[in-house]
């Protein structure tokens, strides 16, 4: 039977047979909900991936939450096509249709996030919706290429794009392979945009610029001839941080200053701190406000 025409139940079913025992006894009311939404769509006559795939974007909200989830999880190449008009018409699901576009991995949706944020980078007000999706389909893309990860540090120096923005491009930099490679002029542009962004006054800019500098410092990085040493520059910054800013960072339970301690730890080892941030603030449930404003 071709996947397409197999009943959302039993694929549903599979799916919770194939998670581990734990994942299944923590994830029971989540299963039911979605139990409950599959029921909901069997109503409307909807009962096969084919089905799902031709109604979608005349979904209800929550189905259509739904739906468009059931696609990152399971990325049917079939559904790429769909999610590529709702990704340009349907502009409250941009984000989500970026993501599950991004987990079926086709190339063609690939192409299109890149001609969509040269578009946006071009323009005299780029569109932050936009190039918000861009960043999220290019981060999940499981091999993006050298232009995409060019089009992330593009938005990564951009000092007329909000804080967020370019935050999020900083966060999606860390997984660039050309970040790596000490030689290129990649990894010196992703240096000065990072060592430039921990002085600025966004919260969400300077925390990932703190996280770019880890990851830059790191020694798994080609061309170990030329030391830590070039991070210096920025270590009376990271200090200051460390000593004085105790914010929460955005979106995360430990504060700006232990961010800025693991960072001092990797320019001056080469490595992260094995008990880092996360681990030792780990029982600190509350977490740094995040800006999103579109």
């Amino acid at each position: 039977m071709n996947r397409g025409d197999r009943k959302l139940t039993e694929l549903y079913s599979d799916f919770v047979r194939q998670r581990s025992e734990e994942s299944r006894s923590n994830c029971k009311p989540f299963d039911s909900n979605n139990r409950r939404h599959i029921a909901r769509l069997a109503t409307r006559g909807v009962a096969t991936v084919n089905e799902l795939i031709a109604v979608l974007p005349q979904l209800p909200p929550k189905l259509k939450d739904f739906g468009i989830w059931w696609f990152q999880v399971t990325r049917p190449p079939s559904a790429e096509g769909t999610l590529l008009r709702m990704l340009h018409d349907d502009p409250p699901y941009r984000q989500s249709c970026a993501a599950a576009l991004a987990m079926i991995g086709g190339r063609r949706s690939l192409r299109e996030f890149l001609r969509i944020g040269r578009t946006q980078l071009a323009s005299k007000s780029p569109d932050r919706n936009w190039l918000s999706a861009v960043i999220q389909g290019i981060n999940l893309f499981g091999d993006p290429s050298p232009e995409a990860e060019e089009m992330l540090l593009t938005i990564f120096e951009r000092t007329d794009l909000p804080g967020w923005i370019r935050g999020d491009a900083g966060d999606a930099i860390g997984c660039c392979g050309q970040l790596r490679d000490r030689r290129t002029s990649f990894f010196r542009r992703a240096w000065a945009a990072a060592r430039n962004g921990i002085g600025d006054a966004d919260i969400e800019l300077k925390f990932w610029s703190m996280y770019v500098i880890m990851q830059l410092a790191h020694n798994d990085s080609l061309n170990r001839t030329r030391s830590n040493a070039i991070f210096a520059a920025a270590l009376p910054q990271l200090r200051e941080i460390a000593a004085t800013d105790h914010r929460l960072a955005p979106g995360y339970w430990w504060p700006m200053s232990a961010e800025a301690e693991d960072v001092i730890a990797a320019i001056e080892t080469g490595n992260s701190p094995e008990n880092d941030a996360g681990h030792r603030w780990q029982g600190h449930h509350e977490r740094g406000p995040m800006n999103r404003e579109v």
